[in-house]
């Protein structure tokens, strides 16, 4: 027996008022609260609300469940999906609108006894895959995809030509997609942001074990991979008339999910595809990784075998909607004998314990569809789940009178269909500080003011920054094109100048701009020295530099830069060939050419000709003490070699004294101020007499004292 619940539960649980809408009957109940048929005050439109009891509006878990519904429909808008349309709280009593669906659930038509064609299950199995991938295309996991929340509506009155000629094309177009839709996918309750944390009830997962995944089972991370299996289950029910794993303990199922392969669907019912029975298998895989990698995928591949077995496009999901097929009267639907294994009865896992009674309209072996008729009446102690999906309306209600105009004459007379035109809605202010209401019309115009507003908001600081960004290139253009006075370039090229590690190539354009600007400041002479050495400089880099071999040196470069590879023989060396370049060049009698290249290259030479001298004269003197010292050092060895006793020790000194001779003639033979200590120790070498040294005592083997320097102009 179900429990009673607490004290005035009943008289919350039936409100007259919430929000703009009127309560007009009670379609279910349950454990959470309630969901009423009731009419919008401001649109006329019916519509279904769901309340949460307020006795468990505290309860953080019931309440966060009851909450991630309307966040998870709040964004979604597909034919396919059950359609939010406001949400609020009244009197301690959260509540939701969303649009009422008149039809009965797959779960009912399942257990009257119908079973589905393999083309009608792919019909319908195509249009949950369409509403999945807008759900999962918005990260959220539905996690309780099973047939008690797949609605299949009744077929929409037959509109006549005359009839749609007097509807707005908007309205007709609405009405159009709508009757392309059979199957609608409701309760969010439990849905989930890819990502999020799981909700959990007295410590087990929430779900229906029948059609939970393996690892929602075992409160692993589930993601869109997860309804895909639910989808499985779902199409192997609508096949064989059960789900393949079914129980009495939730342990015992769960356990078979994780574990037990599923009977292939091909061997219950024999005229299934291999096609559809190998994608059946390949949805019911203990491993996501093996499943279809999205519900775009899935859906693909369903078509794709109802297009290789030649099936006419619509006939099925027609099948599934509609009792006519298009005729203007119903036609007998084909029978189907129930499946070999009919589904038992429910199980204590099941939303209800109370066995469902047999749906009105749908025989068991009847077609799938339920014609127009009055709905069943309830009795009010009757305890239906919450989160069941919509039953038919207890008491039908009229719509409400209208003023009577022409157009309202024009208009069939018929009750109002959904979606509801939330357009027309208007928010309801609750003088109550506790209560609140608002569509989701406003919630999408208030994102779209928002949006707006922060557009705005970065065009205008786009604006600023160009303008900031357009008023400092103006100021650096303007600086840039300010002409410095003759004082700010002067002290500029002399901070350079003066500038022990500076270098003339930083101020380049400054000293061409003084030399241009200011040719008559008294300055300019100065500034043309600098100009002058940079010249040199740059020529000097420019000739330290390797020359191409296919490129012609005019003769004053090639001359320097030959007179510059004496250089690694000392500066004495170079200076000596600097010294015949330009007594060669700078005597007028060469053809040098009087251009300016040609006179950089003189004075280049003069430059590095000065820059040498002094080292010529200290590397001078530093040789010819060295060679004297040696000289020295040999003739002394000679002396001892002379006065000794015996043929080994004069063998040794005269060894010693030649690799001090040979040792000077290589070191010093290429030094111009060496040559006479050098052709010495050549004599000495050879065993020749020395020539007489003018000053030096007589015609003797006796070294020289001095060297002689080059002449210095």
């Amino acid at each position: 027996m179900p429990t009673s619940p607490p004290g005035g539960y009943n008289a919350a649980m039936n409100p007259t008022q919430l929000g703009p809408y009127e309560i007009k009957s009670r379609l279910g109940r349950g454990g959470m609260g309630a969901v009423y048929e009731a009419v919008d005050t401001t649109s006329g439109d019916t519509v279904a609300v769901k309340v949460l009891a307020s006795h468990l509006a505290d309860d953080p878990g019931l309440r966060s469940r009851f909450d991630a519904e309307i966040d998870a429909l709040k964004n979604l808008r597909h034919p396919g999906i059950v359609r939010l349309l406001a949400f609020g709280e009244q009197d301690d009593q959260p509540f939701f609108a969303m649009e009422l669906v008149r039809g009965k659930s797959l779960e009912q038509i399942l257990r009257a006894g119908r079973r589905f064609t393999w083309r009608e299950t792919i019909a319908v199995a195509v249009e949950i895959t369409r509403a999945l991938k807008v759900a999962h295309d918005h990260g959220i996991v539905h996690r309780d995809l099973k047939p008690a929340n797949l609605l299949v509506a009744d077929p929409l009155p037959t509109t006549t030509t005359a009839q749609a000629a007097t509807k707005p094309p908007a309205t007709a177009a609405t009405e159009t997609n709508a009757e392309r839709v059979t199957v609608k996918l409701a309760d969010f309750g439990i849905a989930k942001l890819f990502g999020g944390v799981a909700h959990t009830a007295l410590g087990h997962v929430v779900g229906t074990a029948e059609y939970m995944a393996p690892e929602q089972a075992t409160g692993r991370p589930t993601d869109h991979r997860g309804d895909l299996y639910s989808l499985g289950l779902v199409m192997y029910a609508m096949l064989t008339g059960a789900p393949p794993f079914r129980g009495g303990q939730l342990t015992e199922i769960i356990d078979k999910q994780r574990r037990v392969i599923p009977p292939r669907v091909a061997s219950l019912v024999p005229d299934v595809p291999a096609e559809l029975d190998e994608l059946i298998a390949r949805l019911l895989s203990k491993d996501p990784a093996q499943r279809p990698a999205s519900a775009l995928a899935a859906g693909r591949l369903l078509s794709a075998i109802e297009t290789l077995h030649d099936a006419t496009p619509g006939t099925a999901a027609a099948a599934v909607l509609s009792p006519s097929h298009g005729s203007g009267t119903p036609q007998p639907a084909r029978p189907i004998p129930p499946a070999r294994n009919a589904a038992p009865g429910p199980t204590a896992l099941d939303r209800s314990n109370k066995p469902t009674r047999p749906v009105d309209g749908v025989a068991a072996t009847g077609p799938v569809t339920v014609p127009g008729k009055q709905p069943v009446h309830r009795n009010a102690g009757d305890d239906i789940d919450l989160l069941a999906p919509t039953q038919a309306l207890p008491n039908p209600i009229a719509p409400r009178p209208r003023p009577h105009t022409a157009a309202s004459a024009a208009a069939p007379a018929a009750s109002s269909r959904l979606p509801t035109d939330v357009a027309s809605a208007t928010t309801q202010v609750d003088r109550s500080a506790r209560n609140q209401f608002i569509t989701v019309a406003e919630v999408e115009r208030a994102a779209a003011e928002k949006e707006q507003r922060e557009q705005r908001w970065q065009l205008l600081w786009q604006g600023l920054t160009a303008a900031v960004v357009a008023a400092s290139l103006a100021g650096i253009v303007w600086l840039f094109l300010k002409t410095p006075s003759a004082d700010q370039v002067y002290e500029r090229i002399m901070a350079v100048a003066n500038d022990e590690h500076g270098d003339l190539r930083d101020v380049r354009g400054e000293l061409e701009r003084f030399l241009d600007t200011h040719a008559s400041d008294p300055r300019v002479a100065r500034v043309q020295e600098l100009k002058r050495t940079l010249d040199l400089d740059l020529l000097e880099r420019r000739a330290r530099r390797r020359s191409r071999s296919d490129k012609e040196l005019k003769p004053l470069e090639r001359d320097y830069r030959a007179a510059m590879t004496s250089e690694e023989n000392g500066p004495s060396a170079c200076a000596k060939s600097l010294e015949a370049m330009l007594a060669v060049h700078g005597s007028g009698t060469a053809d040098t050419g009087n251009d300016a290249e040609s006179s950089l290259w003189l004075d280049l030479a003069r430059r590095k000709l000065e820059q040498l001298r002094p080292q010529a004269l200290t590397e001078q003197r530093d040789d010819a003490k060295r060679i004297g010292e040696l000289l020295a050092d040999a003739a002394s060895l000679a002396a001892r070699a002379a006065i000794a006793n015996d043929d080994a020790a004069r063998n040794r000194f005269e060894s010693q004294r030649r690799v001090i001779l040979e040792n000077v003639v290589e070191v010093y033979a290429r030094r111009p101020h060496a040559a006479e200590a050098v052709a010495f120790a050549k004599r000495e070498l050879a065993n020749q007499p020395a020539a007489p040294i003018t000053g030096r005592g007589p015609a003797t083997n006796t070294p020289p004292a001095a060297i002689d320097t080059p002449t210095t102009n």
